[in-house]
């Protein structure tokens, strides 16, 4: 009764304007890790849990065993003790919204998604024209939520609006559009695949690959061709899931921005990092995902393949990407030579790369996901590299290497679970 007699008297002190906010998802989301990647303990010493919660509101308040809370990247991070088993959310647009759930638990990450209805304006109004390269695409505009599809309109007043865009599977992309009266003033935005950051002033791009089957390896006789495909047999069906993987191989820049020294030989801040072996990899990927908070891993040799192929290279045989240039003629900066279809570059040279799988033979039945083998001496390496052999720019190439051995021929791409 009190909580009634509270949310009437709120209602009318903003003179009936204000709205429910309403919960749309709230669970523990085992896959994520940010909780013990980023722990926060309460007086006790004990870890917290840690919502996520996706609700674009700046001025939000929260009640509730509360340690901490931030808003970052359209998203609030709440950490909260362990066993709290409610939340209380204010906002001076909306009512109070009170949410009860299961006891908390240390270190485990939840997932709160929070829908709030738009706020009409009756005044005299200007446009914005929202466009943006994905369709289905989440539009706010100064927190509320206008659409689920691009391109879109939102009408509002004359002034300064914070228009942000969001989709599954892209990083957030923001932009402040400056709105006249009666005028309709373009805003285009174009939101890059997860993983996509900038450490530094230094970038790397992901790009998606939607998941399928397709033939993997070769089928061709040793005898019908000088290069040694043997060791990528039998051809056999693979199906992945979505994934995404690097544009472009891991540059010298980045690497040592990351590991405080560049080991390559031949030396450029653009140039692929190379003489660097597995296990390097391994923990330059784990100093990365610390400083970006990402999920970075090296791509599955079935992953590596598939994207070399695009999708669409039906010959096992083929050059990735199904481009008949070779990049064997010097190491270069990374994207600077031709892309595949997928837009994906130096995937038939610059340097070799490592993949995650142990070193085996191929099974011959269907596989989904493959991982390789769960043990081994070698771990696979794809792709020509410069001052190598032309049969290693093929597809179905495979090559290996002892994980604890770098060499100047071999570095890295990476990729990371969609």
């Amino acid at each position: 009764m009190k909580r009634f007699a509270l949310c009437l008297f709120l209602a009318l002190s903003l003179g009936l304007s204000a709205q429910e906010l309403k919960v749309t998802d709230f669970r523990a989301d085992l896959t994520m890790t940010d909780a013990a990647k980023f722990p926060k303990k309460d007086a006790n010493g004990v870890n917290c849990g840690l919502i996520r919660l996706g609700l674009v509101l700046p001025d939000a308040q929260f009640e509730g065993d509360i340690i901490s809370s931030e808003y970052k990247d359209g998203e609030w991070w709440i950490y909260m003790m362990k066993d709290a088993n409610w939340i209380t959310i204010k906002s001076k647009r909306y009512l109070p919204l009170r949410h009860e759930f299961e006891p908390i638990r240390s270190n485990v990450t939840y997932v709160m998604l929070v829908d709030k209805p738009q706020i009409a304006y009756d005044g005299p109004t200007g446009t914005i024209k929202i466009e943006c390269n994905i369709k289905d695409a989440d539009v706010y505009v100064d927190g509320e939520k206008i659409s689920a599809v691009t391109p879109c309109e939102y009408k509002g007043p004359e002034g300064t609006h914070e228009v942000l865009i969001r989709s599954k599977g892209y990083n957030d992309e923001r932009q402040t559009v400056n709105v006249l009266l009666n005028k309709k003033v373009p805003c285009s935005m174009t939101l890059r695949p997860a993983g996509t950051f900038q450490l530094d002033g230094i970038s790397y791009e992901m790009v998606k690959v939607a998941g399928g089957s397709f033939m993997m390896g070769s089928k061709a006789k040793p005898e019908d061709k000088n290069y040694p495909l043997n060791f990528a047999q039998p051809q056999h069906e693979v199906i992945l899931r979505n994934y995404a993987i690097g544009k472009t191989e891991v540059t010298q820049a980045l690497w040592e921005k990351v590991m405080g020294s560049n080991p390559s030989l031949v030396q450029g801040p653009n140039l692929p990092v190379s003489n660097v072996s597995y296990t390097d990899c391994l923990e330059f990927i784990r100093r990365l995902n610390r400083l970006t908070g990402q999920h970075f891993r090296l791509p599955t040799e079935a992953e590596w393949e598939f994207a070399a192929r695009a999708r669409g290279t039906q010959d096992p045989d083929a050059f990735s990407g199904g481009s008949k240039a070779t990049q064997l003629d010097g190491v270069s900066a990374v994207g600077s030579k031709h892309t595949n279809p997928l837009g994906l570059c130096d995937m038939s040279g610059n340097v070799a790369e490592w993949c995650s799988d142990w070193a085996g033979t191929y099974p011959a039945d269907r596989t989904i996901s493959p991982q390789g083998p769960d043990e081994g001496t070698q771990r696979v390496v794809r792709g020509g590299y410069a001052g190598g052999n032309k049969w290693a720019c093929f597809a179905s190439s495979r090559g290996h290497q002892d994980p604890d051995t770098p060499s100047a021929f071999i570095g890295l791409r990476l990729a990371m679970d969609d």
